[in-house]
């Protein structure tokens, strides 16, 4: 794992299947059996944390310094459509939460 490569034995064995429930989910939803088998989680979840982190430590040395932007991400997965236009998305639907969690919040204390 990422931990294993500075020494952090302990750190790796905390971080293990820690998305294992979400991942079990997400693939049954994408047609897998509903129970997989416990090293196929294991194994996606390596992957994605593996992503997480290479694609976190490239934005770091991106911009500012010790710092990572939506910007930088969005930067970084340019030139992959569909990661691109998947974070487009979220983005977009998180800023109408915030616009509708700010309208409830403004409602809430007129009465």
């Amino acid at each position: 794992g990422i931990n294993a490569e500075y020494g952090d034995e302990e750190a790796d064995e905390t971080k293990k299947l820690t998305m294992a429930r979400e991942i079990k989910f997400m693939m049954y939803g994408f047609g897998d059996d509903p129970c997989p088998y416990t090293q196929s989680i294991a194994l996606i979840e390596d992957i994605v944390i593996n992503y997480i982190y290479e694609i976190s430590h490239q934005a770091l040395n991106m911009g500012k310094k010790g710092k990572i932007t939506v910007e930088d991400i969005l930067h970084l997965i340019r030139n992959d459509p569909k990661k691109h236009g998947r974070v487009k998305e979220l983005l977009i639907s998180n800023d109408d939460i915030k616009k509708a969690r700010k309208v409830f919040e403004e409602e809430k204390y007129r009465f």
